[in-house]
């Protein structure tokens, strides 16, 4: 209103166009019901609602309060009183009606300066929401976003942001139009500082000048559907000045909001199924004009907002009406069988979109969606109607066996095969009802999923056929040599189950190698007793041997030994036809005897003697036997023998070739036995004298006991012995190896009686080999050397051992071959001597041509082959003695007629003094010459050598000693003969780094061991860690400890060259030591450092070397807080700010803490800045000009109120005022570009100069001072006439028309200066100065011309006071 009385004839160019709110067309349908679908009336939702309708801030509630307004600043009652606690004021709900009950208009307005308010209606349900209309009262907020929730307010979305600067208020958010209705988007339109009252702000939820394809889809639906509405004012308009005041408020009572009228246009929310609405329960009560919320539903729909389909009718899926198509709800068809149903997506696409209504809660035991089956366990009944109450019956099956415990087929259809009642048998049942397990199955129980379990028969096991397990236990039907209730495993005794006859093979375990006939049942493996192997334990283990059954054998021929002349003696082996034992026999006359010693026996039991021989003659020959033990028998088995027992009488027939005797005898082991035999002929053939018999040996054989082959499997092993003749060659010499049957029946024999295999225990030294025969145990033996064991040697040899048995005499020297068995001695020839005739008689050598030593008469014996003398006697040596020994010169040959001496060295040899090692004769001068010691020196080594000390000789002299070598611990040159004392020994000359009597220490600067060579190495301190009093200055050299090599360190440096600083501490090398790392204790991840750098391990966002500033990319007080950089990597030369600013360094054009935001004179949004036009320069640069000179103005303001004073001068003050509301009048005039030159000359009713104020400002115009321009400013507008020939447009020409006095050169030029400013400013409508920018930048000249006018009263007034 201000700016419209004015500037009329400006604004009578420019055309507002004002959108009033009934002027705005309804999205909606009109109401009614049209071609299908309702809509209920659209109307103002906010009327009848002012209980729901809520603002942040109301001025005047708790009192009255100031406001002013902008438009009123020229009239004398500008400010006034906002007072809202009664009824009257300006509430919120003034907003509903543009007048109050007395007829003047109303307002709603919020309190001065409060720059966020918030206004909500709250409507008691969902509503439809088409448009809003805001007209306010003052300017338009600069800044606002309309919200809506649809969930009672609990989330809130934002429709639409307006602002007079999007991008400064609202960064980020695209600005109108969106590409879609539902973008969000910010509106600059209505947020322009003019209007100053009646502006309006329209919001459009489907804005038309977009398209919309279908008003009807859910996301136009959900934007249209709002159950609260919120309007956030967040930016006042102001004129971009301070406080007009003293009011205290931040913008002082100008600025406020104040709306005179609030619409929002909807309707209640009916999905287009009702053409009006109710009032809804607990919703306020009704007035003319209410928009109710209760839809009144048509199309089979129901609920508050028509939202769903009525009960029963949900056959088809809710959908909003629309036009041509209602969307009906329709029947769900149920057969009289529900009261109820829904609706399913999945059924109504499966039904191809034709039906997807389900029936809810079947009665009469029916199912499915239309109701139309029966349940589980109930079938159909054909004869009853499907509407019938009775139409379903209850299933007769055998739930045990029935799936589903007792389902049956529920009607009938010949194509799936379902017969109506028909029970449905589990996987492994049949039969009508369901109640008989199926061939291979048993065991009927409801528990089974199946019905019955499977027979779980082995078929390897089971015997063929349909049936293979009893039905009701489900034993399986075994085959013969099969058992178990499942016929997985065999009978005892067998093993391998598999598809054979009889399923299983017999373990066939061998009755001696075995424990048992009982065998692994997979692998057929038998407990082999020890040492035995194999599957059925046939096999002997390597080392192991069975023993034959006469294992127990004394060979005849060991009997008593008789002498080599006897012909009872036993022969060797020769082209004889019989078989004997061991190495041959022994040869018995008639009534001669034979004494042996009985063989050991394995355990103490009962044994069979048996006498093998072979007769000479058909002669019948008997024998007397004794069988006795040298000690009573120590076991229970053998204690009850009678002595009666031990003599046997038993005839020997030609014909046999080994006899029993009548009755066994007890041996036991451990005890010695002796057998006595006596034999004599009892017939004799004719012409036969000396009649002898050969007697092999003597066995003992152990008796088989009757129980030994109690298994059944083993019943035919006697049998078996019988047919292989195994126990009578047992009893008769072998005449060849046993067979292949009989050896496995002994072995098997042998197992049983002795627990396993024997071991074989052949002797190493005579035997070939550890391993034995397997039957018997006869081990390889080597040469001549016999026993079982190969422990023996044979008769006529001698010396056991790894060799065999030798007599080894030499041929050379003996007379034969043998030797004594006992002594081993051969029989020499003459001349030859030892045990094998290998040597010649002492004084001899050179066997076996043997001839004297040759010793020069100085030995007796010599070496037997080389002839090398032995012990020389008469201090000679030599191979012939033909020299003499060391210490001794001569020539000791036999016949030189010469001795050995001893040398005098300078003693003899055993003297004590004797220091050389021997000796020569000069030839010439029969002079001694010796060959010294070690240590000693000289011609006769009568002085020390270098690197020995002690005083040789003379002898007896007091303080003598011999020499010994210098103890310098090998730390001496030993050729130096300077390298120590010769008579005290003390080291001179030290090697190796060291010192001392003894070069036992180190020297200084070294540590170590100087016992061990080499053993002293150099200290290696470092220089920066060492206390500098114990090195050398300049050397480099420090002193360590001598032994451990530490050095001596600085204070907090460690190491054992003080090479590293303690933790915590760092900078080795400094005057006190290594430097505390004083790491901030709250900043670092610990308190220790980098030893060479110091840096502490520092925290997120710190840094520093002790972690006490911030790291770098972060700012803020490090004893706070420490924050990231924001800078904008779009807007800023980098990422990093300054440290406790956080400014960042921002590229050429933008500008901003953050480097955000484009820098002043530029143009366009972040990050796209572009620069503003020159013109927007040339008028900051004059604008910027013109505020020093209105600086400049102030300073004459202070000088005009020190000459205020003077009385005289104060009607012209009165005066300079009204020139200066003339100027302000010019300023503001509605033709400011006519030119403000003449303006000025028109004004000549002013004040009258006088003399003395003429004189004053001529002399201000006349100085080049600062105050020219206030000289110019000050100046009254007087009317006079411009001299003639004067050009109109000068600038003489204008100030003598306002002046009447002549100006000196440089006062013209001031004037001439300061009004070209003013003409420029005027004329440049369209740039933009700081004042502009303060208040919205202005795009019209009339806001350019109204900020203008505003900021030139404030200054006016500024002056003025």
């Amino acid at each position: 209103e201000y700016l419209l009385k004015v500037l009329p004839p400006f604004w009578s160019s420019v055309q507002i166009t004002y959108v009033c709110a009934h002027e705005v067309p309804d999205l909606l349908p009109r109401p009614g019901c049209s071609g299908g679908s309702c809509y209920p009336p659209t109307g103002n939702l906010v009327v009848g609602r002012s209980q729901s309708l809520h603002a942040s801030s109301t001025c005047g509630l708790s009192g009255p309060e100031p406001y002013c307004i902008v438009s009123h600043l020229q009239d004398s009652e500008k400010c006034f009183f906002c007072d809202s606690r009664g009824q009257g004021g300006h509430r919120i709900n003034n907003v509903i009606s543009l007048s109050g009950p007395d007829g003047e208009r109303t307002w709603w307005q919020a309190e001065s300066g409060v720059e966020n308010v918030s206004i909500q209606l709250d409507l008691e349900g969902e509503f439809y929401f088409t448009h809003l209309i805001m007209t306010f009262k003052t300017f338009r907020p600069a800044g606002l976003l309309i919200e809506r929730s649809a969930d009672g307010g609990h989330s809130w979305r934002v429709y639409r942001y307006y602002a007079h600067n999007c991008s400064g208020l609202f960064p980020g958010v695209p600005l109108t139009p969106g590409r879609k209705v539902s973008d969000l988007v910010c509106d600059q339109r209505y947020s322009n500082i003019e209007p100053s009252s009646q502006g309006e702000v329209i919001f459009k939820v489907l804005d038309p000048a977009i398209p919309v394809a279908d008003p009807y889809s859910p996301e136009i639906q959900e934007l249209l559907r709002v159950t609260n509405l919120r309007v956030n004012f967040s930016k006042l308009h102001t004129l971009g000045d301070g406080p007009l005041g003293a009011w205290g408020h931040r913008h002082g009572p100008h600025y406020y909001y104040a709306l005179y009228e609030l619409v929002v246009r909807g309707s209640c929310l009916c999905h287009g199924h009702a053409s009006e609405c109710a009032p809804a329960p607990g919703a306020p009560p009704s007035v003319d004009g209410m928009v109710h919320g209760l839809c009144v539903c048509q199309h089979r729909t129901t609920g508050p907002h028509c939202e769903r389909c009525q009960d029963l009718h949900h056959d088809q899926p809710w959908h909003p009406a629309e036009p041509g198509n209602p969307h009906a709800c329709q029947k769900c068809e149920c057969h009289q069988h529900a009261r109820s149903c829904h609706f399913d997506m999945a059924v109504f696409v499966a039904s191809g979109n034709v039906s997807g209504g389900v029936c809810d809660a079947c009665q009469h035991h029916t199912a499915g969606r239309h109701c139309e089956i029966c349940r589980p366990f109930y079938h159909r009944d054909p004869r009853e109607d499907p509407r019938s109450p009775y139409t379903c019956k209850s299933c007769d099956c055998d739930p045990s066996g029935t799936l589903d415990g007792g389902l049956c087929d529920t009607h009938t259809d010949e194509v799936l095969g379902l017969l109506s009642g028909q029970c449905r048998c589990k996987a492994h049942v049949w039969g009508p009802r369901c109640d008989t397990c199926r061939p291979g199955y048993y065991g009927l129980s409801p528990a089974l999923p199946e019905g019955c379990l499977s027979c779980r028969c082995d078929p390897r096991g089971t015997v063929p056929g349909d049936t293979p397990c009893d039905p009701i236990s489900g034993d399986c039907y075994c085959k013969r040599f099969v058992t178990g209730q499942n016929c997985h495993q065999c009978l005892p005794e067998f093993w391998g189950l598999s598809n054979d006859f009889t399923g299983c093979r017999p373990c066939d375990c061998d009755f001696g190698g075995a424990y048992s006939n009982r065998c692994s049942s997979g692998e057929g493996l038998c407990p082999c007793r020890p040492h035995l192997q194999g599957r059925n334990c046939l096999e002997l283990q390597s080392g192991y041997f069975c023993a034959a059954l006469d294992q127990a054998i004394a060979e005849a021929e060991l009997g008593q030994r008789l002498k080599p002349s006897d012909p009872r003696l036993p022969v060797n082996r020769g082209p004889h036809t019989s078989s004997w034992t061991g190495s041959g026999f022994a040869r018995i006359e008639d009534r001669a005897g034979l004494m042996l010693q009985a063989p050991s026996v394995p355990r103490a039991m009962e044994y069979d003697i048996v006498l093998r021989y072979e007769a000479q003659a058909p002669e019948d020959w008997e024998a007397l036997v004794s069988v006795r033990a040298y000690s009573l028998p120590s076991s229970t088995r053998c204690a009850n023998v009678l002595p009666s027992e031990q003599l046997y009488q038993v005839a020997l027939p030609p014909r046999h070739r080994a006899v029993v005797l009548s009755r066994p005898f007890c041996f036991e082991p451990g005890t010695r036995y002796m057998v006595t035999l006596r034999l004599r002929r009892v017939t004799s053939t004719r012409g036969l004298a000396g009649g002898t018999i050969l007697l092999d040996s003597v066995s003992f054989l152990r008796p088989l006991p009757p129980n030994i082959f109690g298994s059944l499997t083993h019943l035919f092993i006697p049998q078996e012995l019988g047919q292989t003749q195994c126990l009578e060659a047992a009893r008769t010499p072998p005449l060849g190896p046993p067979s292949e049957s009989c050896a496995r029946l002994v072995c098997s024999i042998s197992a049983l009686l002795y627990g396993g295999g024997l071991a074989c225990e052949c002797d190493p030294q005579g035997s070939l080999s550890s391993e034995c025969a397997r039957v018997g145990g006869q081990c390889p033996c080597r040469p001549h050397v016999i026993g079982q064991r190969c422990d023996q040697c044979e008769l006529q040899t001698y010396g056991f051992g790894p060799a065999g048995c030798k007599c080894r005499c030499s041929p050379e020297g003996s007379t034969s071959l043998a030797c004594d068995p006992i002594s081993g001695q051969c029989l020499c020839k003459p001349g030859i001597t030892g045990r094998r005739c290998d040597q010649c008689l002492p004084g001899q050598w050179g066997f076996p041509h043997c001839q004297p030593c040759e010793c020069n008469g100085h030995a007796e014996q010599c070496h037997p082959h080389t002839g090398v003398c032995w012990a020389c006697g008469d201090a000679t040596t030599g191979r012939h003695c033909e020299r003499c020994q060391d210490g001794y010169y001569g020539d000791p040959v036999l016949g030189s007629g010469q001795q050995c001496r001893p040398c005098p060295c300078p003693g003899f040899l055993g003297s004590g003094n004797y220091h050389g090692t021997s000796c020569q004769a000069d030839g010439g001068s029969e002079r001694i010459l010796c060959v010294c010691a070690p240590g000693y020196a000289g011609p006769r080594c009568d002085r020390c050598s270098a690197g020995y000390f002690g005083r040789p000789w003379p002898e007896g002299v007091v303080g003598g000693a011999p020499c010994r070598p210098c103890q310098c611990n090998n730390n001496i040159d030993p050729s130096d003969p300077m390298a120590c004392d010769p008579h005290s020994g003390h080291c001179q000359r030290c090697l190796h780094h060291t010192h001392g009597p003894h070069c036992s220490h180190c020297q200084p600067g070294y540590y170590g061991n100087a016992l061990r060579p080499r053993g002293c190495r150099r200290c290696s301190c470092d220089l920066q860690g060492t206390v500098p009093a114990r090195c050398l200055p300049g050397s480099g050299i420090c002193f360590c400890d001598r032994l451990s090599g530490y050095c001596p360190c600085r204070p907090h440096v460690l190491g054992r060259l003080c090479d590293r600083c303690a933790p915590q501490f760092w900078n080795l090398g400094g005057p006190r030591g290594c430097e505390p790392c004083a790491c901030h204790a709250q900043h670092s991840l610990q308190l220790t450092c980098h030893p060479v750098t110091g840096q502490c391990p520092c925290q997120e966002g710190f840094g520093g070397r002790t972690c006490s500033q911030c790291q770098e990319g972060y700012w803020g007080d490090p004893e706070k807080e420490c924050r990231a950089c924001a800078c904008d990597p779009q807007g800023s030369v980098s990422l990093h700010c300054h440290p406790r600013t956080g400014a960042c360094s921002c590229l050429n054009g933008i500008s901003g803490p953050q480097c955000k935001a484009c820098v002043r004179g530029s143009q366009g949004s972040f990050p796209h800045c572009r620069p503003c036009p020159t013109c927007f320069s040339h008028w900051d640069s004059r604008l910027s000009r013109l505020q020093q000179r209105l600086a400049t103005l102030a300073q004459g303001r202070d000088a005009l109120s020190e000459a205020a004073t003077d009385r005289s001068s104060g009607g012209r003050l009165l005066s300079l005022e009204a020139a200066l509301g003339h100027v302000q009048g010019v300023l503001v005039s509605t033709s400011p570009l006519v030119g403000p030159l003449q303006q000025l000359s028109k004004q000549r009713d002013g004040l009258r100069s006088n003399e003395m104020f003429v004189k004053c400002l001529t002399q201000c115009l006349a100085h080049k001072s600062e105050s020219t321009s206030v000289c110019l400013i000050l100046v009254p507008c007087l009317s006079s006439t411009p001299d003639e020939g004067a050009d109109p447009e000068s600038v003489e020409l204008v100030a003598q028309r306002v002046l009447k006095i002549p100006l000196p050169q440089g006062g013209q030029r001031a004037i001439e200066q300061l009004l070209e400013e003013i003409q420029d400013a005027l004329q440049l409508p369209d740039s933009m100065d700081w004042a502009l920018v303060e208040y919205g930048a202005g795009r019209e000249p009339r806001d350019y011309l109204f900020s203008l006018s505003h900021f030139t009263e404030k200054k006016t007034k500024a002056w003025n006071g």
